[in-house]
């Protein structure tokens, strides 16, 4: 009886060759990043520093800053410029922002914020100077909004007194106005009387033609 199925001959020749050709292929080339500057910023996204990785890089720290999103960072979560993406690493209270061409893969990323988080424990004493800067800048200002505010409080305090200053004078003003009309119209009842009074103690005089008839009727009396 004949089997159902036949196995060919191999040919002697062909034993322990490696085969070169398979029927599957081979991973696909993967896109390349290129990692060109890491910025260093503070927990309110102030510059501390940067280090650059390719020199011939466009992009610089004030392209940076005017693609910040507008809600903030967020870990990991890439922003872009162009074909440039700033991915951020949030380690402890620093940001680490990592510019490359192209967008990192998810393997990258967790290899570069390994590597950034053994790095950080070298940052303050590279940014300390710096840091110490930055502080005493802020009080600075801290001290100035501070300074200004009180004399914002003092000009406040200076223009209610000098308006409740105005509101006396103003009150008082009336007062004299009302006590100089009463004055006038005491003064013009005390004359309008001093007139009436005058007049009925003073009495009339006769007319001047009166006076001389009865001069003229003296001189031609009888003897």
């Amino acid at each position: 009886m004949r089997e159902a199925t036949e196995q060919k001959d191999v040919p002697r020749d062909a034993i322990g060759v490696v085969p070169t050709r398979f029927s599957t292929h081979g991973p696909k080339s993967v896109p390349r990043i290129d990692y060109e500057r890491i910025f260093v910023l503070d927990s309110k996204t102030n510059l501390l520093g940067e280090y650059a990785l390719d020199d011939d890089c466009p992009l610089e720290s004030s392209d940076l800053m005017r693609s910040l999103p507008l809600s903030g960072m967020r870990h990991l979560v890439s922003f872009y410029s162009g074909e440039y993406a700033f991915t951020p690493f949030k380690v402890d209270d620093l940001w680490f922002v990592v510019l490359t061409r192209g967008v990192p893969r998810i393997e990258e990323r967790g290899s570069v914020g390994t590597l950034l988080a053994a790095a950080r424990i070298h940052i303050p004493p590279m940014m300390e100077p710096l840091l110490a800067k930055r502080e005493m800048e802020l009080r600075a200002k801290e001290q100035e909004l501070a300074a200004r505010e009180m004399e914002l409080v003092r000009q406040e305090q200076r223009s209610v007194a000098e308006e409740t200053e105005l509101r006396v004078a103003s009150v008082r003003l009336a007062e004299r106005e009302t006590d100089l009309r009463a004055r006038e119209d005491n003064v013009s009842t005390l004359r309008d009387y001093a007139v009436q009074l005058q007049r009925a103690l003073v009495p009339p005089k006769e007319p001047k033609a009166k006076e001389a008839t009865s001069a003229s009727s003296m001189s031609v009396a009888p003897s």
